[in-house]
């Protein structure tokens, strides 16, 4: 399955484009259109969740407060990088809109998870705990074009 989201409008634009001429007499879009549920899964990056997970698993031996709030900030900001390089490289994801939510999907994750944003204050678990039901429900309704 491809990681790429899968509109009416691509399998539209597929049947007008001449490319149907390569596919045999009585077959149609090789794909069908995505439903809510594949856009929820499509939208979150699964994979750098959890290399980030893993990571601050290994940044927890750190025992210097002002290195670990430096390298929590470093890490996510890479990581954040990482989000869109890994859909488009990896996954082969070429539309922009799905590289966005994407991002804003993994930065919602780090959040509900405490990430860099619980070495603060004004962090509350519960903010995260809300937030993240809530996006990840709501922004599978948006159809990446």
């Amino acid at each position: 399955m491809s990681r790429e989201i899968i509109t009416s409008n691509d399998i539209r634009q597929f049947n007008t484009s001449g490319e149907t001429a390569k596919l045999p007499a009585d077959a149609t879009y090789p794909a069908t259109k995505d439903g809510y549920f594949d856009r929820l899964f499509k939208y979150i990056p699964a994979e750098i969740v959890a290399a980030y997970i893993f990571v601050l698993g290994v940044l927890k031996q750190i025992t210097d407060a002002g290195e670990v709030r430096l390298l929590h900030w470093i890490l996510f900001a890479i990581f954040c990088i990482l989000t869109p390089l890994y859909l488009w490289r990896i996954q082969k994801v070429k539309k922009v809109q799905q590289h966005i939510i994407s991002l804003l999907s993994f930065i919602v994750w780090i959040f509900a998870l405490g990430g860099p944003f619980a070495l603060y204050n004004w962090y509350n678990p519960v903010y995260g705990q809300i937030l993240l039901p809530v996006f990840t429900l709501a922004i599978a309704i948006w159809e990446a074009e």
